[in-house]
């Protein structure tokens, strides 16, 4: 029972943020949300899998075995455990505290990737000119990082400091598609529709503030 309230409580707040955002369609499943324990569950699920493909892989070397099967499946696999890993920074990285973990996951590969997670760094270390260059260049270069809660977040942040009021709510409500009560992001879209003078969404999110707090 308290799940299907879990549910339909979340599903309430989706309906809202699609709104504010103009989105058009069904909301949101509920995987997308970013909640600590939907995170640590998929990291937990994709170590256990590099493990796994780790130890497939090194059986694979110490067997040393030159036929073309033998070398492809070490190619496939290599292959694998690289798209893991990237799958595993990118839902690491929604947190700053998980950045350098990030980091020394990464080392090795030449993942494009992790300019973003430098952006992240340099906006928790307080350096604000230097992560909004590195965002908006990775977003020049490669587009936008759609699906990434921290990422959306800070660079619509980023944009509010530069008065981009209209720049910077997607990446807002992009971000609260994943966390939909996350008070700073809530309060800074509020600021931008404000600025905008979007009056009935300003309403919307007085209301949603006003539950939460």
């Amino acid at each position: 029972m308290l799940d299907k309230i879990v549910s339909t409580y979340r599903k309430a707040k989706m309906s809202v943020i699609s709104d504010l955002s103009g989105t058009v369609g069904d909301v949101l499943d509920e995987t997308s949300f970013y909640d600590l324990g939907y995170m640590q569950s998929q990291i937990k699920r994709i170590q256990n899998e590099v493990a796994r493909i780790s130890k497939e892989l090194e059986i694979n070397v110490e067997l040393d075995e030159k036929s073309e099967y033998a070398v492809n499946k070490r190619q496939e696999l290599i292959g694998q455990r690289e798209v893991l890993l990237m799958h595993m920074i990118y839902l690491a990285s929604n947190s700053f505290k998980n950045l350098e973990d990030c980091k020394k996951m990464a080392k090795g590969y030449r993942f494009s990737f992790m300019e973003c997670v430098d952006g992240l760094q340099e906006y928790n270390a307080g350096n604000k000119n230097n992560a909004f260059d590195i965002l908006e260049n990775y977003f020049n270069n490669y587009g936008r990082v759609k699906k990434h809660f921290l990422i959306n977040k800070v660079f619509g942040l980023l944009l509010l400091d530069r008065n981009e009021y209209q720049k910077a709510t997607p990446y807002l409500t992009c971000a609260l598609q994943f966390v939909p009560d996350d008070i700073e992001t809530l309060k800074a879209l509020k600021i931008c529709y404000e600025k905008l003078d979007i009056g009935y969404r300003v309403a919307i999110l007085d209301e949603i503030l006003s539950v939460l707090a």
